[in-house]
């Protein structure tokens, strides 16, 4: 079986967030995706409905830089804002919601969705949590496995940077990203595989159909995979952060990565394979504890706190970001590790008042102050 990887421009971005819908006054979610999304024109193919009623898909287009995609992302959520609000419903983005209940939520009428229910079930009807999913261009399907390969260890920094889901259904998890623990109970989701080539992929995707396991390539939920219509390396592993700018600035970071990846590759430089349970461990200390984490180096023998892990990183990559023009977004990663991740935003919140009401009335209100502080400088 052969898989096509079509071309896409070199370190294009596209991002995609799954943003919550939150009644006004309960603060619970509330199933207003389809009020919205039709009447909305001119988006079908960026403003999309997703597996559950209370959560909708907001897309960029394929964007040239961080500067396009910056004001593409933030027009897109004013439109929906503003149509939200004729539903007396509120945006809220984060991994999961702190009190909703997976049991209340609607699903989505789609032969997809409905489909994916009778074959995962109580597995698909836990699915109340929300992600943020990075497309970076690359330029063959070759260069796509190896620079997915070479992503792989630093997953675990990339989820530190986003974890923003530490409650789950009124209860205090204990952990940064609760959303990881349920996105894994997917049958086809968690750490990729190391592959030889894109040959070495294409088979077990082969397989994969030919044993009935999935249906179509999309049903292969890994944390970081190849998208051949797309021509890009989608990254899958974070929570949705609760600001847009934190969306930009680990959006640069994942294209700089990727960029510099395509680079070795071009120069034929062989990269080492960290062993799988180095990132198995980071990943669950990435989980546990977010930035507070300490991983574990490359050579498996040593370890290094979070933050210090992923500023060296940034800094690895400055001057990927300033070719590609993404040197100010990569800049507001030392915000993130100096504020906090949104977790700890989360907990802040609630502890502040003892509610988790307030934590969503906090999350919304920054949501809605950042996106109207965007439109009035323009």
């Amino acid at each position: 079986m052969a898989i096509d990887f079509r071309h896409s421009e070199h370190h294009s971005v596209g991002i995609e967030i799954e943003v919550q819908l939150v009644d006004r006054e309960s603060l619970d979610l509330t199933h207003t995706s389809a009020q919205i999304i039709e009447n909305i024109d001119g988006f079908e193919d960026s403003i999309k409905h997703e597996l559950m009623m209370s959560n909708l898909e907001i897309n960029t287009k394929v964007c040239q830089n961080l500067a396009e995609a910056e004001k593409d992302l933030f027009n897109k959520f004013n439109v929906v804002a503003s149509e939200a609000d004729r539903h007396n419903t509120l945006l809220l983005c984060a991994g999961g919601h702190p009190f909703s209940l997976c049991k209340d939520q609607q699903i989505t009428k789609d032969r997809r969705y409905k489909r994916l229910m009778e074959k995962l079930q109580v597995v698909a009807r836990r699915f109340n949590i929300f992600g943020l999913h990075v497309h970076v261009g690359i330029g063959s399907a070759e260069k796509c496995i190896y620079v997915m390969n070479q992503m792989i260890y630093y997953l675990p920094h990339l989820l530190a940077l986003s974890a923003n889901s530490p409650f789950w259904e009124g209860e205090h998890t204990g952990l940064k990203s609760y959303r990881t623990k349920v996105f894994e109970n997917l049958p086809t989701a968690g750490l990729p595989f190391y592959f030889e080539n894109w040959d070495d992929y294409a088979q077990l995707v082969k397989n994969y159909i030919a044993t009935d396991t999935i249906e179509t390539i999309r049903e292969i939920w890994w944390d970081i995979r190849p998208h051949p219509d797309f021509g890009t390396l989608e990254l899958r592993i974070c929570d949705a952060p609760s600001s847009i700018k934190e969306v930009l600035a680990i959006t640069a970071l994942t294209q700089c990565l990727a960029a510099s990846f395509s680079s070795d590759f071009d120069r034929g430089i062989k990269q080492p394979r960290i062993h799988p349970s180095v990132t198995r461990e980071n990943k669950w200390r990435a989980c546990r504890y977010g930035l507070d984490a300490d991983l574990i180096t490359e050579n498996g023998k040593e370890t290094i706190p979070a933050r210090e892990a992923i500023r060296k990183l940034a800094a690895q990559v400055e001057k990927e970001a300033a070719e590609l023009g993404a040197l100010k977004h990569l800049k507001s990663i030392d915000e993130i590790l100096e504020n906090g991740d949104g977790a700890s935003r989360q907990l802040r919140y609630w502890k502040e008042r003892g509610e988790l009401s307030s934590v969503v009335r906090g999350l919304t209100k920054d949501l809605s102050e950042e996106i109207a502080k965007y439109g009035k400088a323009q």
